[in-house]
């Protein structure tokens, strides 16, 4: 998984936070020798996301816990299908219970939700945004992919977008700041307009950029601008943005459109439900 440093620094906080004095009612209820066996189980139907998460909790846990997952990720689960079993000390499985609960439920819930975005109409591309959980960006954007959704920049510096303030604060305007940015932008760096009407569509067309995001546009609006775009030759990719909801999916492709970008894949997504049961080992 990519990021797994950050990953894995995230696990470690999530193990502090939930174990800064150990497990006081476990150590009072289960002897320290004693096994047992757990199932965690999908309560829902969902799409599985975060099993490689799971094996990074154990292991920084330092629990002698064996899982074997019965599912991978993006399979869809159907409503008590079994996700995986483990077996180990119980005093370990207990503790170990809450974190891993925590990662499944939030990545699966992610994937879950967008794979419902993704389903409407397969043949527009579905970005995320970085509208993430602060410290659970890779994750949040993983679980998105799993769902079927694409990744659209990870951080300020994977590419050129050129948004709202940043025209508004220039000097020189939109054309100013766009001239600046053809004329020393990384030739190999792609970059991306948000426009917000007509006029600065026509502005921004000026200085060919890869992408053009059409913010808070009408379905009507899009296919206006769309029909600008096609009649210059070839058009850059297409972008819609601004609350776009399920609903709005198939206007928009209709109206010519490549792309949305939704920060309500990731800022709107429940959680799933997702339990662990434990069983005691048969002894003697």
């Amino acid at each position: 998984m990519k990021g797994s440093k950050l990953i894995r620094k995230l696990v470690a906080l999530a193990l502090e936070e939930d174990l800064a004095f150990g497990d006081i009612t476990a150590s009072l209820t289960v002897p320290e020798a004693h096994h047992s066996r757990a199932v965690i189980i999908a309560r829902q139907r969902l799409v599985l996301c975060g099993s490689e998460v799971v094996g990074m909790i154990l292991q920084e846990g330092h629990w002698s816990i064996e899982c074997s997952f019965k599912a991978s990720d993006g399979d869809v689960l159907e409503d008590g299908a079994t996700i995986a079993e483990l077996r180990g000390l119980t005093r370990d499985l207990l503790a170990a219970e809450r974190t891993i609960l925590n990662f499944l439920q939030r990545m699966s819930g992610v994937a879950t939700f967008t794979r419902e975005y993704c389903q409407v109409e397969p043949s527009l591309m579905i970005l995320d945004t970085r509208k993430t959980i602060p410290g659970w960006r890779m994750l949040d954007k993983y679980a998105v992919r799993v769902g079927g959704g694409k990744n659209h920049r990870l951080c300020l510096g994977d590419m050129i977008l050129v948004k709202n303030n940043h025209i508004d604060a220039h000097p020189n305007g939109m054309r100013g700041a766009l001239a600046h940015i053809a004329e020393n932008k990384p030739l190999y760096m792609p970059w991306e307009v948000e426009v917000r009407d007509l006029k600065e569509l026509a502005v921004a067309l000026e200085f060919r950029p890869n992408i053009i995001m059409l913010d808070n546009f009408s379905d009507d609006g899009i296919r206006e601008a769309v029909s600008i775009m096609k009649a210059q030759g070839e058009a850059p990719m297409i972008e819609v943005s601004g609350g776009v909801t399920r609903g709005r999916l198939r206007a928009i492709r209709e109206a010519g459109a490549d792309a949305v970008s939704v920060g309500a894949l990731t800022t709107q997504a429940p959680n799933v439900d997702i339990s662990m049961r434990i069983v005691a080992e048969a002894h003697g």
